[in-house]
C-alpha cells in the first residue's frame, strides 16, 4: 500500500485554519501574540480579529505573515514556545528591535528576507 499523502497546502498544516478559513484568534495565538498586536499587524482594529473569520482584505495583509509562519514553523518542527521565542528575540542587526516589532510596524519585507535567509540556508551571521 501506498502511503497517503495530505493534499492540504503546507500552510493548512498551520492550526490556524477553521476547515479552510483563516482564523484570527488561532493566529494570534500560534505567534503568541495579543489580539491587538495582530489588529496592528493586520492594520485593523480589535473587532475585526475578534469576529475571528478573515476577510479577503485581512488574508491578503496577513499573506506575508502566514508567509513567515510557513517558514518558521517548517524550520522548528511545529514548536509554538520556539516560534514566539524567535518572534519576540531582538536583533542587534535590527537596532534591537524584534521580528515581531517590525511586523507591528509594517516591515514585512525586512522579516520575510530574514526568514528566507534561514530557511533556505543563507544564514550567515544569524
Amino acid at each position: 500500500a501506498t502511503p497517503t499523502r495530505s493534499l492540504q497546502p503546507p500552510e493548512l498544516l498551520l492550526p490556524i485554519y477553521n476547515d479552510s478559513d483563516l482564523s484570527l484568534k488561532k493566529l494570534a495565538s500560534v505567534m503568541g501574540i495579543s489580539r491587538s498586536e495582530l489588529a496592528q499587524i493586520a492594520n485593523k482594529d480589535v473587532r475585526t480579529i475578534e469576529r475571528d473569520r478573515a476577510s479577503t482584505g485581512v488574508l491578503n495583509q496577513l499573506q506575508p505573515v502566514i508567509y513567515i509562519l510557513k517558514m518558521l514553523w517548517s524550520l522548528t518542527d511545529g514548536d509554538r514556545s520556539e516560534i514566539q521565542r524567535w518572534l519576540r528575540e531582538p536583533l542587534i542587526e535590527w537596532r534591537g528591535l524584534s521580528p515581531l516589532n517590525c511586523l507591528i510596524e509594517g516591515k514585512f519585507d525586512a522579516v520575510v528576507a530574514l526568514v528566507e535567509r534561514i530557511y533556505y540556508g543563507d544564514s550567515a551571521g544569524y
